[in-house]
């Protein structure tokens, strides 16, 4: 398990988890799994290592292929009328 500094926002202390984690990228939404990230055990913020962030961009730049393909629903937003 990886060390971190406390929260950049709030102080906390940061552990690493293994959590999904959503990238929009040219106007795409990727999942992937199992990213290792920091989490703030105070705030909640996430956090990711860079060597992490350059193995993210690697996928996403066609260096490995997808595991599965999901099809995601997209909604509009219509307030109620009252």
């Amino acid at each position: 398990m990886s060390t971190y500094s406390d929260c950049f926002y709030c102080g906390g202390a940061v552990e690493e988890h293994n959590l999904p984690r959503e990238v929009r990228w040219q106007g795409e939404l990727f999942i992937f799994e199992n990213v290792p990230l920091g989490v703030c055990t105070q705030c909640g913020e996430k956090f990711l290592k860079p060597r992490v962030a350059k193995s993210l961009d690697r996928a996403l730049q066609g260096q490995q292929k997808p595991i599965r393909v999901l099809q995601v629903p997209v909604y509009q937003y219509e307030p109620d009328r009252m």
